[in-house]
């Protein structure tokens, strides 16, 4: 049988974004292999397009990891396929600071990486008929496990708090939430994140459930479907909701709406309206590289780019009729 060996790195959002090529090369008829991280792996598990597993020793670096990359590919013979998708974004629609772009113009920057993550994908792989919505696959006892979570007499909404970087954080949150808490009585948040977003949760009270760091990442993916609306930064959060129809909205600063959701259903997300966004910049030294503001402390794009009024309208748009005021609201322009 001809296999497919796949290697992929990375978090949680580089793992969903590589589902639809791993089914689209099962259809195809390839036994699928894929070396990857301990994160990706929680994305694949269950995923019957994915035939087998193995976790990438992340410490290999510079030359060990080129030479392992060629190890791989030495492997295939005849009709297999080694499909690297290192870099498969960081170098097409993401720009690192090594990259000479990095340093092009806005606009420049933007006719370059104004593309969508799942085309650029599936042209990186050499694919074509590839859907282009990412895929989680659950057990009925994590489903069980997640709607435990739920409020069934409340509209639920999945706050996650932050991604990897500052650039991914929407500092306004609280006072978002404190609106609608305020104004609307049959709300329920649920916030998610690792365990350093538990600085960034509200005081919990009966309706708000604070899950940052409490629960596994598979439960909080998995909340995206059975949830009434998502709100997330460019992070894993997000793309695990482009997996259903919930309602979804992303706080995009440093990317747009065609990179991350132009395929997803029911979107609803925001770009930032910050002079320096987009800048479809990889982040890693907030310090230097990216424009900061100085009451928040947050990335320019998040705390300017998206007023916490835009989001609140946003919000309350979204959840409609079903939201049970407790007094006569207006909607913010």
């Amino acid at each position: 049988m001809k296999k497919a060996i796949l290697f992929r790195s990375g978090a949680y959002g580089d793992a969903l974004v590589i589902t639809p090529a791993v089914r689209r090369l099962k259809e195809l008829g390839y036994y699928t292999i894929l070396y990857g991280s301990k994160r990706s792996k929680e994305i694949f598990e269950n995923n019957p397009y994915l035939d087998e597993y193995i976790l990438h020793k992340t410490d290999l670096q510079g030359e060990e990891l080129e030479n392992f990359w060629k190890e791989l590919k030495d492997m295939c013979k005849g009709e297999d396929r080694f499909i690297n998708f290192s870099e498969s974004i960081e170098c097409n629609a993401a720009l690192h600071p090594i990259n000479p772009n990095y340093n092009y113009t806005k606009k420049e920057r933007f006719e370059l990486c104004n593309r969508n993550y799942y085309d650029v994908t599936e042209e990186w792989a050499g694919l074509e008929g590839c859907q282009k919505l990412p895929e989680l696959y659950f057990t009925d006892g994590e489903v069980l496990e997640t709607k435990k979570h739920l409020k069934s007499d409340h509209i639920n909404i999945l706050w996650q708090l932050s991604g990897s970087g500052r650039q991914k954080v929407y500092p306004w949150s609280d006072y978002v939430i404190g609106e609608l808490l305020k104004n609307f009585e049959n709300i329920h948040i649920i916030t998610t994140g690792d365990e350093r977003c538990q600085l960034l949760e509200s005081v919990e009270d009966k309706q708000i459930t604070n899950l940052s760091g409490r629960i596994p990442a598979r439960i909080a993916m998995c909340l995206t479907q059975f949830v009434d609306l998502v709100i997330s930064p460019d992070t894993g959060m997000l793309h695990a909701s482009g997996c259903y129809e919930t309602p979804k909205i992303g706080l995009l600063g440093h990317t747009t709406r065609t990179n991350i959701t132009k395929y997803f259903i029911n979107d609803y997300s925001l770009e930032a309206q910050a002079a320096c966004s987009p800048c479809f910049r990889l982040i890693y030294d907030h310090e230097i590289q990216c424009p900061r503001d100085f009451i928040t402390h947050a990335a320019w794009c998040m705390s300017e780019g998206i007023s916490p009024e835009r989001l609140y309208g946003r919000i309350v748009s979204c959840i409609g009729e079903k939201a049970r005021a407790r007094r006569p609201v207006s909607i913010p322009a």
